[in-house]
């Protein structure tokens, strides 16, 4: 039902341009890859070069809680507000095919959602930045912005990847069914899209967070999988 991964993200593959250069080779007439100078430029519009650096804090709902893959000083649970979590984003490559697209997370308007936000290095953030903008906005599907992350602590301003429904590969809200369907029968060169569904829930539930919505879709995923003799 699924290929194999062929390449995890990890520091290397992305800073050796290896992830880029299978993305790059698998690229559709459907999705638009990023250039170097487009990703130099949109870093630069949120944190320029000589920024300082003491205290820049990116905010993770997703893949950044169990892969941060990021050089950090300090980390903290929170909140952001009037943006939820949800698999709004359509994969024709990592999770998903041209043939058998995949979805993962964004942060799209309305509600509020839990996550873990990480305080860079101060003296490599900037290339840090660099390497995340690496993951994150190689088809410019999100947009980079600065939020207000609630902690215990009390607030700090934190990058985060929110959605951007002018893009194609924008998914309209759909039921749970029809979520679990795609997840359950998609995969792509980072491994089956299920993972990662299931990655998250755990990483989430590792840090005390609950989210209802993506724990029924993880069971509605586990028994599209088990009905169709894989494993989940």
């Amino acid at each position: 039902m699924s290929e194999k991964p062929v390449l995890p993200v990890t520091r290397e593959n992305l800073s050796s341009g290896k992830l880029a250069a299978l993305v790059a080779e698998r690229n559709d007439a459907e999705t638009q890859l990023a250039t170097d100078e487009q990703l130099l430029a949109s870093r630069r519009a949120v944190v320029p070069d000589d920024a300082d650096t003491s205290d820049i804090w990116v905010f993770g709902y997703g893949s950044l809680i169990f892969n941060p893959v990021m050089d950090f000083v300090d980390r903290a649970s929170g909140r952001v507000f009037g943006y939820h979590r949800r698999f709004c984003l359509r994969t024709r490559l990592g999770r998903g095919t041209p043939d058998c697209p995949g979805l993962v997370l964004a942060l799209d308007r309305g509600g509020s959602c839990t996550g873990v936000a990480f305080r860079l290095n101060p003296e490599v953030a900037i290339a840090e930045l660099d390497l995340l903008w690496r993951r994150e906005m190689v088809t410019l599907s999100y947009r980079a912005s600065w939020l207000n992350f609630h902690t215990g602590g009390g607030t700090k301003r934190a990058i985060s990847f929110v959605s951007r429904p002018d893009r194609p590969n924008y998914a309209a809200p759909m039921s749970l069914e029809e979520e679990a369907d795609i997840i359950a029968s998609a995969a792509g060169f980072i491994g089956p899209c299920r993972d990662y569904l299931f990655d998250t829930v755990e990483a989430l539930a590792a840090e005390g967070i609950r989210d209802p919505h993506l724990e029924k879709l993880q069971r509605a995923v586990r028994h599209r999988v088990a009905s169709d003799g894989g494993v989940g």
